[in-house]
């Protein structure tokens, strides 16, 4: 291995599978606990070594008890499809950490067999991949990063979690997903579409049950109607539920071949396509920042298509270009000695430019305070403006309000008038009895009800003394057609008395 080796990966708390392993999966924690060398998920590591920590905000430990912190507390607010708010915690699925892998040609072996020889080598690559990566990264997130000296090549993993985000969200520092994503919003989907679904049967109402009879042979055969009626219902529910799923089986089948040959006419989307771009200049990045300076290859033998004699031949010319860049680099320093002194010429010059401008600030102060005097006016004048527009709003409010009201009397009358309607009906049909001063109905309208029970406020008192007086006449009249005496009216809001 002679050529740079750089991956990055976002990761959930929620396992997902390992491409290339059909029975591996991998999440957030056992990344992190794989990194920290925890016995459990290092099993596939002969003679584990402990992680040399490196660079970082947070040492590998506080950075888990840190983003475990976060996570537990975390909550998040989700709209039901009813309208809905309540809250939740973050989504098992919602990538929360963010790793990068950095392998280096040198073996493990070979590093422990000769550190005194090879320390600088890793040490100048891990400074490089360090700062190429903080580089990269926005401000205030935490990361950690660690280097293994235990498998097959010597490597770092840096773990990184994107705190100033309220959830976290791993996504955002990956930086093809962050060109997909921005390409999504500005561009229309070239997904395909599955073909229509067929319109499914509709199920058949549902029997309504009839009403109870007084009468104990008309209430049975009414029961044994009904029951007949459902268990005929439910027959046709469950034919129309099999015609209905055996279109759908039908239609996935067609559906799936719809999409499969689709997709191979389009190939690639166009969001992979931006996604896979974005890859490649990651690599080409990162090549530029750390494997030409510490004389990596791009490619690798196999995918540039070399043979062997060409590979060794552009292996030692990349050591030749990362000498060349050594000196490169100790040139820069001795002139950077000669731009300090420039600097501080500069430094004089800026000082005399310095009082210069003070004296011109002077002069302008006339012409600021002159500037706030007549600012001082037009916030006056903003203010006077702003009052008025809140005395039209308080008016148009009052009104509102105003308007609400005698909607809600009138709904209330026309209530009213419908419930002594309904009451007039039901003593035409004798379906009210008047026992000992009380009338009695099977249901009471709604607006009755409420003034039988604990929302009897909530009907104002004008409406519910033209209630209870119509039902006092309704008494009286029915007591006097009965030829009995009519109880003579009150003034109680519970009077003349409801009955059942």
């Amino acid at each position: 291995m002679s050529y740079q080796f750089f991956h990055a990966e976002t990761y959930s708390e929620q396992p997902k599978p390992v491409k290339g392993a059909a029975h591996q999966f991998n999440s957030a924690a056992q990344v992190e606990a794989e990194a920290e060398r925890d016995p459990y998920y290092s099993e596939h590591v002969d003679m584990p070594r402990p992680p040399q920590q490196l660079s970082g905000t947070l040492t590998i430990a506080d950075f888990r008890a840190k983003r475990a912190k976060m996570l537990a507390e975390m909550r998040e607010t989700v709209t039901s499809k009813t309208g809905t708010t309540y809250t939740r915690a973050l989504r098992k699925d919602a990538a929360t950490l963010y790793t990068e892998i950095h392998f280096h040609p040198l073996t493990s072996a070979e590093y422990l067999a000769n550190m005194d020889e090879h320390l600088p080598t890793i040490v100048n690559w891990g400074r490089r991949a360090l700062a190429d990566f903080k580089a990269r990264m926005p401000e205030g997130i935490d990361y950690t990063s660690v280097l293994h000296l235990d498998e097959g090549h010597v490597h770092i993993h840096i773990l990184a979690m994107n705190t100033p985000d309220p959830k976290l969200d791993a996504n955002k520092l990956h930086a093809a997903k962050t060109a997909a994503a921005a390409f999504r919003e500005t561009h229309e989907s070239d997904v395909i579409v599955s073909l229509e679904k067929p319109e499914l049967a509709k199920r058949p109402r549902k029997p309504k049950k009839p009403r109870p009879s007084k009468n104990r042979v008309t209430q049975k055969k009414n029961d044994e109607k009904h029951g007949k009626a459902l268990s005929a219902w439910e027959t046709d529910c469950a034919e129309v539920e099999a015609e209905n799923a055996k279109l759908l089986l039908e239609w996935e089948e067609v559906n799936k071949e719809h999409l499969k040959e689709s997709r191979r006419k389009r190939g690639r989307s166009s969001v992979q396509k931006v996604y896979g771009t974005a890859l490649i200049k990651m690599q080409d990045d990162y090549f530029e920042a750390i494997g030409k300076p510490c004389g990596l290859l791009r490619h690798g033998p196999r995918l540039a298509r070399k043979s062997t004699k060409q590979h060794t031949a552009e292996k030692k010319q990349a050591k030749r270009m990362a000498d060349d860049m050594t000196q490169l680099e100790a040139q820069r320093a001795e002139h950077a000695v000669i731009d300090a002194d420039l600097a501080a010429r500069a430094n004089k010059l800026a000082a005399a430019e310095a009082d210069i401008a003070k004296r011109e600030k002077a002069h302008k102060a006339d012409v600021a305070d002159a500037a706030q005097v007549l600012e001082r006016e037009h916030a006056a004048i903003r203010r006077a403006k702003f009052a008025d527009r809140k005395a039209r709003e308080d008016k148009a409010a009052e009104l509102a309000d105003k308007e609400a009201s005698i909607a809600h009397r009138e709904a209330e009358l026309t209530e009213a008038v419908d419930a002594m309607s309904e009451i007039f009906e039901a003593v035409e049909t004798g379906e009210a009895v008047v026992e000992n001063g009380k009338l009695s109905l099977p249901r009471w309208p709604d607006i009755i009800a409420r003034m039988k029970g604990a929302d009897r406020n909530d009907v104002s008192a004008p409406i519910r003394k033209l209630v209870i007086g119509f039902v006092g006449l309704v008494v009286r009249l029915t007591k006097r057609q009965q030829d009995s005496d009519a109880p003579e009216p009150q003034d109680d809001d519970d009077a003349p008395g409801f009955g059942g």
